[in-house]
């Protein structure tokens, strides 16, 4: 161990020495802060699945700015859906795309951490962590996410990627493991890491294959977990390792619901009865001009925008008190349910407005 924390203590001190030069020839000197403004939320909607991502409940990062970044260059197989993935780096994440050397690609001065390698209890220093809290589909049987290591690191240096779900029983289920079940650090990732060799102009040495991870989640659906993605240093904060991160998405099969086909019928009721009140709906607005030019009498036109109004706040009430412009997406991209008996009400109420008013029209020209 000692022996290779002097080779280590070597390499450092000649980049610091290589640095100095650099910055004495007149580069830009690398500095903290500069990172595009960020969120939590946004870096996970940046790998969350287009269908899933009303699912999303909340996140949070705990590390340094420059740790995280939303990529959308091309690298090493990224993005594996949509035009978005996810860097979480020991480093500067930046680094990771761009080979830019005026970041800091060593320490920066993040979390450490007293035994906190998950595999071998090493002290882990620069560790980054992002938490992605959702709610369970109905039908879900799996989340899934794909992800890649790559790192200039070595052993008995190991640095890791811990990736485990928290259930709202208290349970932890360890999410990314390589195929033995090994959660992933240097030392069991070496054997199957090649040479990234400069592809898609990543500096960073060594790469892994990519993997998909999976969590079985058929006991919680409609119930809230806690999706945990972290990356560190093992016994010292200099040289680097990287995830890429993307795809997150549920498995629902109508299978895993204790109703089998009958939740496929009640979906397909409930985007029928849901299409149907649009259909009204939007032809609201126009109608009630025409019938106010028209002279149709003032109650029947306040019972008529009063149908209408209960009409639009019951159908929001119905799809969890949405506005209804994303209930319109929500009803093709998602598998939840909503109340059949109010979307029902809705429809009615509405078609009630309108035919108020078509017969009031009729009426008066006759």
């Amino acid at each position: 161990m000692v022996i290779f924390m002097k080779e280590k203590a070597a390499v450092a001190i000649f980049i610091c020495i290589l640095v100095g030069s650099v910055l004495g020839a007149g580069l830009v000197e690398a500095t903290y802060g500069t990172v595009a403004t960020r969120s939590a939320t946004n870096e996970a909607l940046a790998i969350i699945d287009s269908g899933f991502k009303d699912y999303l409940v909340g996140a949070t990062f705990n590390g340094v700015d420059e740790q995280i970044l939303v990529a959308t260059k091309p690298i090493l197989g990224f993005p594996i859906n949509g035009d978005s993935y996810l860097v979480l780096s020991s480093g500067d994440a930046r680094y990771v795309v761009t080979g830019d050397t005026s970041y800091d690609f060593e320490e920066v001065g993040g979390v450490a951490i007293s035994d906190g390698q998950p595999a071998t209890g090493q002290d882990v220093y620069d560790v980054a962590t992002l938490r992605i809290t959702l709610k369970v589909p109905d039908g879900a049987t799996t989340l899934m996410f794909r992800w890649r290591m790559v790192s200039d690191d070595y052993s008995p240096y190991n640095d890791f990627f811990y990736s485990y779900v928290e259930f709202p029983d208290g349970k932890k289920v360890t999410a990314a493991t390589l195929p033995n079940g090994t959660i992933p650090y240097i030392s069991v990732m070496e054997p199957v890491f090649v040479e990234v060799n400069g592809q898609d102009g990543v500096p960073l040495e060594e790469m892994g294959p990519i993997y998909t991870a999976k969590v079985d989640v058929s006991a919680y659906q409609g119930k809230t977990i806690t999706l945990v993605l972290q990356v560190g240093d093992a016994d010292d904060d200099e040289v680097d390792t990287a995830v890429l991160v993307d795809n997150l998405r549920f498995i629902v099969t109508s299978s895993a619901t204790p109703r089998g086909q009958e939740y496929l019928q009640l979906l397909t009721l409930a985007r029928l009865w849901t299409l149907r009140f649009f259909t009204f709906h939007d032809s609201f607005d126009e109608l009630y001009a025409n019938a106010t030019a028209l002279g149709v009498a003032n109650e029947t036109l306040s019972r008529a925008m009063e149908l209408h109004q209960n009409a639009t706040s019951t159908m929001q009430a119905a799809w969890g008190n949405y506005d209804l412009d994303t209930v319109r997406r929500l009803m093709w991209s998602t598998r939840f349910i909503p109340k059949i008996g109010l979307v029902i009400k809705a429809y009615r109420d509405e078609m009630k407005a309108i035919r108020l008013l078509e017969d009031a029209i009729a009426e008066i020209q006759q």
